[in-house]
């Protein structure tokens, strides 16, 4: 059986071209055609992180950049280096077969598990997962090849803790946690932009000494061995490479097609991760707690855009609550703006991936795209990381200002007569049905981009605008609330007086502003964030 499937030339990577169709390519078509793609999209946002870094130790490995002179030289180029490219891939080809019976790709031969379905290995399948596939862990199906390889590369940076106590599960790096990179308008420049200043030892996450930083497939030997009670601490290459699950994939031919049916996957290395700091990721440390730098969290219930006062917090300010780290590449931007090697008149975008679990089961993934106006990256930028931040209080303040009005509108409904006597319980239940959060915030997203894009360039009539919409979405959503009351006159009248204490409550967070718009706000475009 032809089980010949090299991932440098075979099409494995779903790509997007500057017209919006989609091709598969190999490796080292993508990367040296990065610049005439769009981008590089999996099939969730942790295959689309994973793929991504996977690309981006590959040219680490060969290009660096060492110093800030030569990732401007990379920048200036326009594309990647071909011949350098084809020389590395020439190189190590024997360790980018998909079916080596020596080196497969991201796999182990070292196993003498029996194999089992293939639902394991995809990360929407695996641990009993309905939430996203239909097929439960017993079923027997095959996906090409293709697709095997994509699922590999995601589940060794993702794979999910679990497992008996003595020998749990690593969980991945890209777990639960909010992994945010900045989107150019190519791939060439996506990668660019992430592609951080490297030397091997000490950027941009140590190495430890006497070790040397390598992918994981230039390895002879697996350098970090599955083990219960052993963490390894990798360079950044290593690190961007680690293998957190024992995998090995089986090949069979179905109609002339390469596809893959069962696989072996077991308990794989675990990495340190209370030293290792991601750098795509957002770190932040109470200033009354020493608890030293933890990565910021997903939440199903707050999306990610109400963080993003924490990716643009370069500077600390003293009356902050916390300290914050954001994404390494946001520092490195705001350097090359600085050093005028980048226009601050441009905007680009930046997007945040990631996946929250619990109890070894899948909860819920999140892709979301913002502009990224280099203006805040320029020196002096005081202004507009004050007035982002300012924005997003003054809509987490006119969120608890609808909040104190729903609960007053439940104990009026609750209580005709007198609000002060409705019972704990059943202004409880009244609120949930309210669905205040709903109505709000969804509402408030689109035009947050707009404010985000811009307000470089007026900042007073941008964050006008917001403080309006937001007010605006507030009595809309309020309004709405106590429309839905079951019983329309007892309704009316608690809304009648609930409606002051929402006026009451906006008037004490924000300034008096014009009049809310009697028309609805733009809807959602996609050209705001491409």
């Amino acid at each position: 059986m032809e089980t010949q499937f090299n991932l440098i030339e075979e099409p494995w990577l779903p790509c997007i071209r500057l017209d919006g169709t989609l091709v598969m390519l190999g490796l080292y078509e993508t990367l040296t055609q990065a610049h005439t793609l769009r981008e590089l999209q999996g099939e969730n946002p942790l295959a689309t992180a994973a793929l991504h870094r996977l690309l981006l130790a590959i040219l680490h490995r060969n290009f660096g950049p060492k110093n800030s002179a030569a990732w401007t030289s990379l920048w200036e180029a326009g594309q990647w280096e071909a011949n350098t490219l084809r020389d590395y891939f020439e190189r190590w080809r024997e360790c980018f077969y998909l079916f080596d019976d020596t080196y497969p790709f991201y796999q182990t031969t070292d196993t003498d598990k029996a194999p089992e379905t293939l639902t394991r290995l995809s990360l929407t399948h695996a641990y009993n997962s309905t939430l996203f596939e239909h097929q439960s862990t017993g079923d027997m199906f095959s996906v090409p090849a293709a697709q095997a390889a994509q699922w590999v590369v995601t589940m060794q940076g993702s794979g999910i803790g679990m497992g008996p106590p003595s020998f749990p599960h690593a969980a991945g790096p890209l777990i639960n946690s909010l992994l945010v990179m900045v989107q150019g308008k190519t791939l060439f420049e996506t990668l660019a932009f992430n592609l951080l200043e490297y030397d091997g030892r000490e950027k941009p996450i140590p190495c430890p000494l006497k070790q040397k930083d390598l992918p994981i497939w230039e390895y002879v030997t697996n350098p970090y061995p599955a083990h219960p009670k052993k963490f390894y601490r990798p360079g950044y290459l290593g690190y961007l490479t680690f293998q957190v699950r024992t995998l090995r994939l089986y090949p069979v031919q179905e109609q002339g097609q390469l596809c893959v049916r069962e696989c072996v996957i077991a308990q794989g290395a675990r990495w340190d991760n209370q030293n290792i700091e991601d750098p795509m990721k957002v770190f932040y440390a109470l200033k009354k707690k020493e608890t030293g730098w933890i990565p910021l969290r997903l939440k199903e219930d707050r999306a990610l855009w109400r963080d993003a006062g924490a990716l643009f917090r370069l500077q600390q300010r003293e009356n902050d609550d916390a300290r914050y780290r954001p994404p390494q590449a946001f520092e490195q931007l705001a350097q090359h703006v600085e050093d005028g090697d980048l226009e601050r008149a441009q905007t680009y975008n930046y997007i945040t991936l990631g996946l929250s679990n619990s109890n070894a089961r899948l909860d819920f993934f999140r892709h979301e795209r913002m502009p990224l106006p280099l203006a805040y990256f320029a020196k002096g930028n005081e202004v507009l990381e004050e007035q982002l931040h300012y924005a997003l209080q003054a809509a987490e303040d006119v969120a608890m200002a609808l909040k104190k009005a729903g609960r007053d509108l439940a104990r009026w409904i609750v209580s005709p007569a007198d609000k002060s006597k409705a019972s704990s319980d059943g202004i409880n239940l009244i609120f949930k049905r309210l669905d205040l959060e709903q109505r709000y915030w969804p509402r408030l997203e689109v035009q947050f981009q707009y404010f985000l894009r811009d307000l470089p360039a007026d900042v007073l009539a941008a964050t006008a605008s917001w403080l309006t919409h937001i007010q605006w979405v507030a009595r809309r959503a309020f309004d709405e609330a106590a429309g839905a009351v079951d019983d329309p006159l007892r309704g009316l009248k608690a809304a009648t007086l609930a409606r002051g204490t929402l006026e009451y409550e906006l008037a004490k967070v924000l300034p008096a502003k014009s009049e809310p718009p009697v028309t609805d706000p733009p809807g959602d475009q996609s050209g705001i964030a491409m």
